[in-house]
């Protein structure tokens, strides 16, 4: 790995971290204030932009909970009525925020013009992208979650399977267990075995290798990887593995398909 592709996985690993710590902070606060996330970021856009129409708060978050408990209020008549942070939040977002934004500002003081409007060109364009990643995943929620049919006989929920299906994508790499798989639809290892068979016609295991041979057909036919390097990362053990369960379901090696074989 030359120098800089390790800065680059250093720089990816270290924004994983802040995100999960973020989320964890996140958490904490949540918690203390006995709100959702959808809440904190309610009070959040109230106190960075102000007062805010209701139809511009952010989606999800519930007001009147917010007003019950003394955080918001809504400000003027009519058309013209917005929703506002009290004293009491204001007092709350110094206590738990304030200290973080604190060291935020510390961190940035030495930094000269041209390196912050680096950072904040950085960042757009990050946020950028994860909306537009974020736009392409939810979509996937759209996606059919198996026949009324299989439903009816006992298969998983629509949002259920996507969230299997989404598991399984996001970790083909490494060694799937159906325990994990059934954990996300919140059924017993039995119960959920059962159920996704009804929903995709065949088992977690079938499916799981199913994905693993469709990404590596993608691999075969648009990169010049090895096939070892290709067999672990779609998640087989082996190569010799690799070429088992590709040509039980293609009726090709790796090696046929990727010299033009159909």
């Amino acid at each position: 790995m030359t120098p800089r592709h390790s800065l680059l996985a250093q720089i990816g690993a270290d924004i994983v971290r802040f995100q999960d710590a973020s989320a964890e902070f996140d958490a904490a606060v949540g918690a203390v204030l006995a709100l959702g996330r959808a809440e904190l970021t309610c009070l959040a856009q109230l106190h960075f932009g102000g007062p805010a129409p209701l139809s511009a708060v952010a989606r999800g978050a519930d007001v009147e909970r917010l007003e019950l408990a003394g955080y918001v209020q809504r400000e003027g008549t009519g058309n013209g009525r917005r929703l506002a942070l009290t004293g009491h939040a204001r007092e709350w977002i110094e206590t738990l925020w304030g200290p973080l934004q604190a060291d935020g500002l510390q961190l940035m003081s030495p930094l000269p013009d041209a390196e912050l409007k680096v950072i904040a060109r950085f960042l757009s364009e990050a946020r950028a992208s994860q909306d537009r990643h974020a736009a392409r995943v939810s979509k996937l929620l759209q996606q059919p979650g198996g026949t009324r049919a299989a439903r009816r006989r006992g298969g998983l929920s629509a949002a259920a399977l996507h969230r299997v299906r989404l598991f399984i994508e996001a970790h083909l790499a490494r060694r799937i267990r159906v325990g994990e798989l059934a954990q996300r639809s919140g059924l017993s290892v039995f119960y959920f075995t059962r159920a996704f068979r009804q929903s995709m016609g065949m088992t977690p295991h079938a499916y799981v290798q199913q994905r693993r041979v469709e990404r590596a057909r993608g691999l075969l036919s648009h990169t010049t990887r090895s096939l070892g390097d290709i067999a672990l990362e779609v998640g087989f053990s082996s190569q010799s593995h690799f070429t088992t369960v590709f040509r039980r379901l293609t009726g090709l090696t790796p090696a046929v398909l990727r010299r033009g074989g159909r």
